[in-house]
């Protein structure tokens, strides 16, 4: 497979706004509060929700049409975001930059994040090239909005979901504001996310990248507990896990993205232990589980030496991400998507460029979200490669 740069960042930043490998395209982060036309932050746009929602939206869809494609050609869309009370006015929004059919083609994913300054949202997107084709296994109820679940080649996307509506499997109501909200909530997540995958004829063991942000921070390590648990022992896919602040009464939002009925999937374990993928791979995609700076190579121990020295967690993170690579193949130049998590959001320029030094021309699509990480960490990466081993990465084998 080849990767190739479709476009380069409009700011001049030395890195993709647009990467595609095979059938896929990734988009970087678009953000709400600059100028699409001139990509200067315009103090006016303070507070005005949906003139940055159209602003992030709008570079998404151009970009892509710049490319060749259109905004209709996003399957996946994750919204991070300053605050939840206007969500369903950007959905609102949906159908005029990614498509207006009648239940929509793509899932969506939102959250409340760490914003720089004045900025209200930052996109990231997902979006497939024409030759693959895409079926709303579980369309929205209502018109024009994002599908909860979508089937396109050989993967399964499915929406963000919250526990804290009923449960679908149990019928229960979970908890809120108590100190067994998060457990009863977490269940209640994964069992609407099996509920949606059941539909495609697939499971969560099927998941290959799984996204998780909870409300603390303080709780990634019961959420990794839970995962195994609800697994039957392992966590055998990629994924994430940050703290943000969500508000509302969620305690998490859990999306991802899994592997159809029939496509074969790998796991590199973490370890001899096999309780957590490394990576998987699938559908000609490698997805790295999240690389925290703060800690070593194996997720073992604690790095004190790295506590808030951002650059070199950023480094140590970039090489976890090379050694998840590596278990397939792979190297630093595959990669086509990395989504960096910061403690400190200002800190974007700077990782921007130490990604620069490290993937040189062959830069994936970035896009940088403010989050809290568990420990002293300052930095986590998660990111998305081509399988150097796969030609077709359109079909199932």
């Amino acid at each position: 497979m080849r990767k190739e740069i479709l476009l380069e960042d409009e700011r001049g930043r030395g890195f993709a706004a647009v990467v595609r490998g095979g059938p896929y395209l990734f988009v970087a982060g678009s953000d709400g509060h600059r100028d699409p036309a001139t990509e200067q932050i315009v103090p006016a746009l303070a507070g005005q929700a949906e003139a940055q929602c159209r602003n992030s939206y709008g570079r998404v869809r151009r970009r892509l049409e710049q490319c060749g494609y259109g905004g209709d050609r996003a399957v996946q869309i994750q919204n991070y975001t300053s605050g939840q009370e206007w969500r369903l006015a950007r959905m609102g929004l949906w159908p005029e930059y990614f498509g207006t059919t009648e239940h929509g083609l793509a899932v969506s994913f939102g959250a409340q994040a760490k914003m720089s300054g004045i900025n209200m949202i930052t996109t990231v997107v997902l979006a497939l090239a024409p030759e693959v084709e895409r079926v709303a296994v579980v369309p929205q109820p209502e018109p024009g909005r994002a599908a909860r679940v979508v089937r396109a080649g050989p993967f399964v996307y499915v929406i963000g979901v919250r526990g804290y509506g009923r449960n679908p499997l149990t019928g229960e109501q979970p908890p809120e504001e108590t100190p067994e909200a998060f457990g009863a909530q977490l269940r209640c997540c994964y069992d609407s996310l099996r509920a949606h995958l059941q539909k495609a004829g697939a499971d969560v063991g099927d998941f290959v990248r799984v996204d998780a942000c909870l409300r603390d921070v303080n709780r990634v390590g019961d959420y990794q507990a839970f995962c195994r648990d609800y697994c039957g022992g392992t966590v055998p896919f990629a994924g994430h896990a940050v703290g943000v602040p969500l508000g509302a009464r969620g305690e998490q939002e859990i999306g991802g993205i899994a592997a159809a009925p029939g496509v074969p999937r790998e796991v590199a374990w973490l370890d001899e232990r096999q309780e957590r993928a490394q990576a998987v791979r699938a559908g000609g995609l490698i997805f790295v589980s999240g690389c925290l700076g703060a800690r070593d190579a194996a997720d073992r121990r604690w790095l004190p030496e790295l506590a808030s020295d951002k650059a070199g967690q950023a480094r140590q993170a970039l090489r976890r991400l090379e050694a998840g690579l590596g278990r397939f193949g792979a190297g630093l130049e595959s990669v086509l998507r990395l989504d960096i998590f910061l403690r400190d959001i200002y800190f974007e320029d700077e990782l921007a460029r130490l990604a620069r030094e490290v993937f040189g021309p062959a830069t994936p699509a970035m896009s940088f979200v403010g989050a809290e990480l568990p420990g002293y960490g300052e930095v986590e990466l998660s990111a998305i490669a081509a399988d150097p081993a796969t030609d077709d990465l359109t079909r199932p084998e």
